[in-house]
């Protein structure tokens, strides 16, 4: 499967378009679960496109893999969404290439 940086960019803001206020769950995880739940299908989707992303360009190497993080945290005005896309990325790119997450 080949992913191009606009698909993995859409996984990205589908997963910060999804994720919900934490004052919904108030930290209890059981709540998020059930709210989340209904987008399970999508969530491993997305997750899938980022993973595919990080094999497609870990040759590039590891300047490069940090590059491509950079742009896209470049472009968050919010730190909910800048939160949640480094912690994406760095989960689903770990131990792909250099890539310690």
């Amino acid at each position: 499967m080949t992913i191009n940086y606009d698909q993995f960019v859409k996984a990205l803001e589908y997963l910060v378009a999804i994720e919900p206020d934490p004052e919904s769950f108030d930290g209890d995880m059981d709540k998020y679960d059930l709210i989340m739940a209904p987008h399970e299908n999508e969530i491993e989707q997305a997750h899938a496109t980022i993973r595919a992303y990080g094999e497609q360009i870990a040759a590039q190497g590891l300047d490069y893999m940090r590059s491509v993080l950079q742009q896209i945290l470049l472009q968050q005005t919010e730190l909910k969404s800048e939160s949640i896309i480094r912690s994406k990325v760095n989960w689903q790119w770990d131990g792909i290439g250099r890539w310690l997450g």
